[in-house]
């Protein structure tokens, strides 16, 4: 019985899935943080930030309007589209 537990925990673990696991790469950091607005218009940092911290630290930069406008969740791009704003 206990191996039916413990396998699942140590294939997760070998993947790199498990808690503990480098998150941050998981996620795309470093990367350029970015957001759309319920106008569809798209914003992204400057430069890369290095993990979900920072990321939200430079959310908090943009104008309070903007912010309101953020629509659905925060995502991170490998690279900064030259279309999007920045704040």
């Amino acid at each position: 019985m206990r191996m039916r537990t413990a396998l699942p925990v140590a294939l997760l673990a070998v993947a790199g899935l498990f808690a503990g696991a480098n998150t941050a790469t998981a996620a795309g950091y470093p990367g350029y943080q970015c957001f759309k607005t319920a106008d569809r218009d798209q914003y992204c940092s400057d430069s890369k930030v290095k993990n979900h911290a920072a990321g939200d630290a430079w959310i908090k930069t943009c104008p309070a309007d903007v912010q309101k406008q953020i629509s659905g969740k925060p995502y991170i791009l490998a690279s900064r589209p030259s279309s999007a704003h920045s704040c």
